[in-house]
This record gives C-alpha cells, sequence and structure tokens, in this order.
C-alpha cells in the first residue's frame, strides 16, 4: 500500500527504509507470464503386469538373550509433545529463577544524595556499593544534561557503550533517540535532559530488578528534583513502573498518546509514555508512533510554558 506524502517525510525523517517489497506477481506493470505446458507422461497399460523381484533366502532366527530384534519406531501422535529424554547423571529440570540480591543502601550515601547537588551526585553513586552491578561497572551513568531542561527523558539502564563511556544514550539506541529528537527540533543537553532508572549497567543488559531499582531510586529522585521537569518522557516499562502510579502492567502501546500526571514533590508535571529505542530498532515501523510521541509531549510543553 502506498504511503502518502505525510507519512513518507515522517519515515524519512526517522531514517526508515522500505519495510515491504512487492512480489513480481503482484506487480501491475510487469507483464503477465503464460504458464509453462506440462509434459504428458505416457499412458500406463492396465494389462502389463510388474515383473517379478527375486525372492532372498531367509534368514535363520537367531535364539536366546543375545538374538538382537529389530523394533519399529513409534510413530508420533499428532499434537502429542514427545517427553524430554532423560540422560543419567544429569537434570533435566529447568534452571531456577535467580535468587533476589541483598541490597545494603550505605545511609550515609542515601542520606548525603537527597540533599547533594547536581555536581555531587556523580561522586556519591561512583562510591555506592549497594547491589552486586557495582562489582562489574566500568563507570556509573547519571545524566546527559543539566537543570534547566524543560523536558526530560527517563530510560531503563545503561548498556555497553554507556557504561564505557559513563553517558546515557550514546550507543545505537543513543543514535536513534538523537534522529528523533532532530526531527522535532529537540536537541539534548538543550532542550532536553536525559537520565535513567538505572546508574549502572546490569550484566548482560538485562532487565532492571526491582531491587536495583530500587537501591538506585535515592539518585533518581534527586535527579528529578533538581531537574524540575516541564514535561516528563517514560520510555520503557521499566520507566513506567519507577515512576506511574498502579501501571496495572499495561503494555506501553496501550500507555501511548494519554497525558499522565507525575507527582514530583509537590509538583504535578505532564507525563508522556513511548518506546525505548532498543524496542525501536527491533520494530523500525513503530518509529512513527514514537515521532508522534515526542509531538505530543512538545504540546503538553507548549501548554505548560504557555501556563507560565
Amino acid at each position: 500500500m502506498p504511503l502518502s506524502r505525510e507519512q513518507s517525510e515522517i519515515w524519512e525523517a526517522m531514517g526508515i527504509g522500505p519495510q515491504w517489497i512487492l512480489r513480481s506477481a503482484e506487480d501491475p506493470l510487469l507483464p503477465v507470464q503464460a504458464a509453462k505446458p506440462q509434459p504428458k507422461r505416457p499412458a500406463v497399460q492396465a494389462s502389463a503386469a510388474p515383473a517379478p523381484q527375486p525372492r532372498l533366502p531367509a534368514r535363520p532366527a537367531a535364539s536366546g538373550f543375545g538374538a538382537a530384534r529389530s523394533v519399529p519406531a513409534a510413530a508420533p501422535i499428532p499434537g502429542r509433545v514427545m517427553p524430554r529424554r532423560m540422560v543419567p547423571g544429569v537434570s533435566n529440570a529447568p534452571a531456577p529463577e535467580p535468587a533476589p540480591q541483598v541490597v545494603r543502601i550505605d545511609p550515609e550515601i542515601g542520606q548525603a544524595a537527597a540533599t547533594a547537588s547536581w555536581g555531587e551526585l556523580k561522586g556519591l553513586a561512583d562510591r555506592c556499593h549497594a547491589c552486586q552491578m557495582a562489582e562489574s561497572r566500568v563507570n556509573t551513568v547519571l545524566a546527559a544534561g543539566a537543570p534547566g531542561c524543560p523536558i526530560v527523558i527517563v530510560g531503563e539502564a545503561p548498556g555497553r557503550d554507556e557504561d564505557l563511556q559513563g553517558v546515557p544514550f550514546v550507543g545505537k539506541s543513543g543514535q536513534l533517540l538523537d534522529n528523533i529528537l532532530s526531527a522535532v527540533n529537540l536537541h539534548r543537553g538543550k532542550d532536553v535532559a536525559i537520565i535513567n532508572v538505572l546508574k549502572c549497567r546490569p550484566p548482560f543488559n538485562r532487565d532492571p530488578r526491582p531491587e536495583e531499582a530500587s537501591a538506585c531510586r535515592a539518585f533518581l529522585m534527586r535527579q528529578l528534583e533538581l531537574l524540575a521537569p516541564k514535561v516528563l518522557i517514560l520510555m520503557g516499562r521499566h520507566a513506567v513502573n519507577a515512576l506511574l502510579p498502579d501501571p496495572a502492567a499495561r503494555s506501553i502501546e496501550a500507555l501511548r498518546e494519554k497525558r499522565f500526571e507525575c507527582s514530583l514533590f509537590g509538583r504535578v508535571v505532564p507525563t508522556v509514555v513511548t518506546y525505548h529505542p532498543s524496542y525501536l530498532l527491533r520494530n523500525p515501523v513503530a518509529k512513527e508512533k514514537s515521532w508522534h510521541d515526542m509531538l505530543f509531549a512538545k504540546k503538553l510543553l507548549a501548554s505548560e510554558t504557555k501556563g507560565d
């Protein structure tokens, strides 16, 4: 189905290429190819009898317990799952879920983070060893931008590139996010500040765990207090779970295109939910939806600025 002019401009701005190709059989500009005639098979005479096959001499049957017998394999029953083959000495049980980490938040660091300045937060995060992520991190990842940016984006957790550079959203997800912001005339560090729920990279880029989000919460909330956003954009379900009360485990698709309100330190901040850029890398067609979410956030910002 052809795209409209507006859709084509959106897809071009978001860096989306063609998502499908037209089959040659469906192309009206290609000539219709005639079906190739099938060669006729010679008729089989009904009176012709098959040639007799020579019979092999019968083999004597083996006797005793050492006799080998040929047992036909059982045919699988349609719709039935065959049981897993058991290997002696090897457990076939599914791997157990990892036990929750023991989080020991240093009271001194937690109290200091609650009143720290923007510049002091980085040093406090570097001293934090509340959970196991501190043992594998290269850098803590605090923020891109500073107080004064009217829009704040909250992501989930740093990845490999972010861990190496100490800056959020600098890998492929970050490049895509910059393209999305540029497509709606927004820029990180000037119009948008970016932070994450977690300040350290989870091993193997796995999902954040609840106890890890709890360990980082003092830093997240102090960042939001100092940034004082006029509009909040939550990217991904972990950001939603951290800041929206009772999301009821709804999908990001169901939460999009709605105005939520997040209570932050006596202020009600208009909030938008959208996809995480890593999801968009796996599902490029959803980039257009993210583009509209950013426009919705700008619309909310305009209304907030007009109210001031």
